[in-house]
């Protein structure tokens, strides 16, 4: 006997908002802020930062835009405040666990 799923029609409404975080730039980036155009570069001897920002319009999620930590303040803040805290990679939970 044949099993069918059926997917649901009703549009999900969501209250997904933009928002900024703040991050290391890692090795690799090849993404050009959007403020002022330049690449936001890694550079080994110094830890630059990067706000990344996922946005999302009428609750749906549309783009990641990136931003050098500056430019960001000079942008008016876009996407509100910048959430500063820091990362916790999934190494570091790992270890924890065992």
């Amino acid at each position: 006997m044949a099993t069918t799923t059926t997917r649901s029609t009703k549009k999900r409404t969501s209250n997904a908002t933009s928002r900024a975080v703040l991050r290391d730039v890692e090795p690799g980036s090849s993404v050009d802020c959007v403020h002022c155009g330049e690449r936001v570069k890694f550079q080994a001897k110094v830890r630059n930062k990067q706000v990344i920002c996922n946005v999302y319009v009428k609750g749906s999620w549309a783009r990641v835009e990136h931003f050098h930590d500056g430019c960001y303040d000079q942008a008016g803040g876009p996407h509100g405040a910048v959430d500063t805290t820091p990362v916790i990679k999934a190494r570091q939970r790992q270890a924890a666990s065992s």
